[in-house]
């Protein structure tokens, strides 16, 4: 079943327990824009109290009335509607900045003072305000979240045609599909998209080769470099760290250029000794994301890369992608990620024989 089927199934049985409380780690991920709808609707009935996860901030404004933030090992609670929470959270960090800044003001003055008169005839002020100094409640500065950025390496290629797609029936033991056909040339980039099930998953893996095809073919122009993004986090060996798992991939990268291409895509040096099974979804989803970086390609093919991710390392994907200069091919449910440039989409929905 694909990833959104079996997101079906758990919050099936979860919300036919017909608790008082219920609490929802990610539940839109892999979900479809109807379920999402659905998913709303029944949160918005619902009694009794629900704890939320999710980074699907769309989602939150829909469903939320309280949001408790973490953010650097503190929880923060806010009132209100999710857009009032962040509204009320940039104007407490604003606010925290300018005190910090304004006594910062006053301590480099007091310092100065005390540096230039400690022994003069002003040394009692100089005492005094070395008194006040060390009685005077600090203001940390606002603390300065990880932003990620991402950068695919293209490989230029002479030939126009890139990919052809002739009558492409997929499905393990049956077709799931009318056979597809459609061909790509170079620079162009294709959503596809459709709900939990239709058969996008299987399309890519059938186009790539990873699953045989009931019939028809798929075929890359010989100078193509494929870079594939798999939904599914699963790795060899979950109790390696991010940094074992790129060196392990990569035996002559230089430990410090993999700390650095960890740091660029959001995990910072904690979590990059954590082991694999240790990290969030959406850690795991950038280590995959640093590791594609890694591998020069002119053909990336993305399946739900968003999910699990945060909304600022979405919009750095976004930009990484609209940038790359070869062809994409992008599995999403997401409107948010995809809609304002993204014109050429096919809805495998419309092709399903389920």
């Amino acid at each position: 079943m694909s990833g959104g089927q079996r997101s079906k199934v758990i919050l099936a049985k979860l919300l036919l327990e017909n608790d008082d409380v219920i609490i929802l780690d990610e539940p839109t991920n892999n979900l479809d824009t109807a379920h999402i709808e659905w998913l709303v609707e029944f949160l918005q009935d619902f009694d009794g109290g629900a704890i939320i996860i999710s980074h699907d901030y769309e989602f939150l404004e829909q469903v939320t009335n309280t949001i408790a933030d973490i953010a650097f090992g503190k929880i923060t609670k806010y009132r209100g509607s999710f857009q009032q929470a962040m509204r009320q959270k940039a104007e407490k960090r604003e606010q925290q900045l300018r005190s910090f800044e304004k006594q910062q003001v006053v301590i480099a003055k007091a310092e100065k003072f005390i540096s230039k008169n400690k022994a003069g005839t002003k040394s009692k002020q100089a005492r005094s305000r070395e008194k006040m100094l060390a009685k005077m409640e600090i203001v940390d500065a606002p603390d300065e979240e990880l932003h990620a950025s991402f950068d695919f390496p293209y490989v230029p290629m002479q030939s126009q045609e890139v990919l052809q797609v002739n009558h492409l029936t997929v499905g393990y033991t049956h077709a799931l599909l009318s056979p597809v056909s459609f061909a790509m040339t170079h620079g162009q980039k294709l959503l596809l998209k459709g709900f939990n099930g239709a058969g996008k998953s299987t399309l890519i893996k059938s186009i790539l080769g990873l699953i045989e095809p009931l019939h028809g073919e798929s075929k890359f122009a010989p100078a193509v470099k494929v870079n594939y993004f798999n939904q599914d986090l699963d790795w060899d060996d979950d109790k390696m760290t991010p940094l074992e798992v790129m060196a392990d991939a990569f035996p002559k990268l230089e430990p410090r250029m993999a700390r650095q291409r960890l740091g660029a895509a959001g995990i910072n040096a904690s979590n990059a000794q954590k082991a694999m099974h240790l990290l969030s979804g959406g850690e795991q989803t950038k280590v995959k994301l640093a590791m594609m970086e890694l591998i020069p390609s002119n053909f990336l093919i993305m399946d739900e890369p968003t999910n699990h991710l945060d909304e600022d390392t979405k919009q750095a994907l976004k930009k990484a992608l609209i940038r790359f200069e070869g062809n994409l091919i992008l599995v999403s449910h997401e409107g948010e990620f995809f809609r304002d440039w993204l014109p050429w989409e096919i809805d495998v929905a419309a092709l399903s024989l389920k």
